[in-house]
């Protein structure tokens, strides 16, 4: 079942691929990239606007139950970069988390800016754990679900691209992911060009 669900995603997602690629144009000398939305990449607004529904009560109010360690924070680290199936988070929010992964170009809205202190100051572990594992995508609205309609909690009408990952990831990979992500508007500062 895993394996039909993760290859069923992999075909799902390619549009998602080489449409992101697709968004990619050189210019001159130097490289622009343009997302969908009309934003030059790595220059998503701070802070950034979304419609995204709220987490359910017992969700939203949710602190990380993990510390934030080194070993907790490299897992969390490892995830965004590199394991995650069918793609990384950073394939779409970019490896600064700023939002500018090439795939997430071609999708309005963008993904998330996670380097943007403020945006992220309004959101709860709990929010972003819920997000991380149930998705805020269109293709999670009942009106897109077909025959299997599930009922979904928290979704809104204007929805993103974002899929759940509750198949993919334990409890503990999503805090982790949750610690590290914490820390990129703390990054972004430190490596901001002059």
């Amino acid at each position: 079942m895993q394996q039909a669900i993760t290859s069923y995603l992999r075909v799902a997602l390619t549009p998602f691929v080489l449409a992101g690629l697709a968004a990619c144009s050189t210019s001159g000398i130097g490289t622009t990239t343009v997302a969908a939305d009309g934003i030059e990449q790595g220059k998503l607004p701070c802070p950034q606007r979304r419609d995204t529904e709220r987490a359910p009560a017992s969700y939203y109010s949710r602190l990380n139950p993990l510390p934030r360690t080194a070993t907790n924070l490299e897992q969390g680290r490892l995830l965004y970069l590199e394991d995650g199936k069918p793609m990384s988070c950073a394939s779409c929010h970019g490896v600064k988390g700023d939002g500018a992964g090439a795939p997430g170009l071609s999708l309005v809205p963008s993904p998330r800016n996670f380097a943007c202190a403020e945006t992220m100051a309004s959101i709860t572990d709990g929010q972003m754990y819920w997000v991380i594992q149930n998705g805020s995508g269109d293709f999670h609205l009942i009106a897109r679900q077909g025959a299997q309609r599930v009922e979904r909690p928290g979704r809104g009408t204007r929805s993103t691209a974002m899929r759940a990952h509750n198949e993919q990831l334990s409890e503990a990979d999503v805090w982790q992911l949750v610690l590290y992500i914490r820390t990129l508007p703390s990054s972004a500062e430190t490596h901001a060009p002059d």
